[in-house]
């Protein structure tokens, strides 16, 4: 996405690439950070120290050109100590006060230091000239968490990067696919307990695990696994697209995530998806039209029942994949995304000069 907006400002402006810019974490830091959060005592977000941060910001004015007319951050957190000579816009997916409740545990580190980063972050923000999100439900708690002026935030929504299929080459598969890079945090246990129940009722179901997943899942009846898919293979981005679809749904029951571009791909397939109201998912899934959408998620016989309806409603089903392919293509694409943007940048820009 961030190589998309690229292209997309390249397009239409004279851009100049000041990154990357990534110096590295303090040793020492991060060391006694992790050590105090083993020892269960909370310890610093040592990734952004103030001396991190102070370097970044060094970089940043090193080497960006002096005769730019404005400055265009992706992301918020790291950019905090820089401070711009010009106008400046800035986009992501959240901020940093959101990113730490959803990945990791607030409780592990000081509460001084998380609000040290989520004052500046604020701070920054508020004096940006334009601030986009990827997401409406980020974009509003920005706005209520950071008192951020409403006028100055838009959503410019996200698209997957597969290559979209003609036609729906699903042929009837009773298969489930789960797709993560982190078993754990994405509903991986609660898919395999689920599935087991499915299995009761549905022996011919299999499941395949993509990704991250434990040794012991393929011994599990019906399920197999593939290993990580890596887009930048030809061979294995084939067999992943091939997956998408052919299965009968993906299930995807989260409990750390934004608005996941798997399921934006699923639904190029034509793909319905088993997932949960949380954070923006909302957004790309429409309840029982595009795919079904739990209230408890970490729920196993939750998420059988909808593993099982998906198998067993086979006319409402067919009905959810034509509005999986339609929404993923009215809705989720790239072009949509890089107008949205652009109209972002040039409306700030133009605001900025008044």
């Amino acid at each position: 996405m961030n190589a998309a907006a690229f292209d997309v400002l390249a397009n239409r402006f004279d851009v100049n690439y000041a990154g990357p810019i990534d110096p590295p974490a303090e040793v020492g830091r991060k060391t006694v950070s992790k050590m105090l959060r083993m020892a269960r005592f909370r310890g610093d977000f040592s990734f952004f120290s103030q001396s991190r941060l102070q370097a970044i910001a060094a970089e940043v004015a090193a080497r960006c050109r002096t005769d730019a007319s404005a400055d265009f951050f992706h992301g918020f957190t790291p950019w905090i100590s820089v401070e711009p000579q010009r106008p400046y816009l800035a986009w992501g997916d959240c901020t940093f006060r959101d990113y730490v409740s959803i990945y990791h545990e607030r409780s592990a580190f000081r509460r001084i230091d998380l609000f040290r980063l989520e004052k500046a972050e604020a701070a920054w923000m508020r004096r940006a000239n334009g601030i986009a999100f990827t997401n409406d439900w980020a974009a509003k708690r920005a706005i209520a968490d950071y008192n951020l002026d409403a006028n100055k935030v838009v959503v410019v929504g996200i698209f997957g990067e597969v290559q979209l299929p003609e036609v729906d080459n699903y042929r009837g598969s009773q298969s489930f696919a789960f797709v993560s890079t982190n078993f754990k945090a994405k509903g991986g246990p609660v898919v395999l307990e689920a599935f087991e129940r499915v299995r009761v009722r549905h022996r011919s179901a299999q499941l395949i695990l993509v990704g991250d997943a434990p040794k012991h899942a393929s011994r599990q009846a019906g399920v197999s696994t593939t290993g990580y898919l890596r887009k930048e293979n030809s061979a294995e981005n084939a067999q992943l697209n091939a997956i998408l679809g052919d299965v009968r749904a993906v299930v995807h029951p989260t409990r750390s995530d934004i608005a996941p571009l798997l399921l934006v791909e699923a639904g190029y397939f034509g793909c319905p998806v088993i997932s949960s109201h949380r954070f923006a998912i909302p957004e790309i899934l429409a309840d029982k039209q595009t795919g079904i959408l739990l209230d408890n998620p970490d729920d196993p016989a939750a998420v059988a029942q909808a593993m099982s309806w998906m198998l067993e409603a086979d006319e409402a089903y067919t009905s959810m994949r034509k509005a999986a392919w339609q929404k993923s293509r009215r809705e989720l694409t790239k072009a949509r995304f890089g107008a949205r943007l652009f109209d972002f940048v040039e409306t700030a820009l133009l605001d900025a000069a008044r």
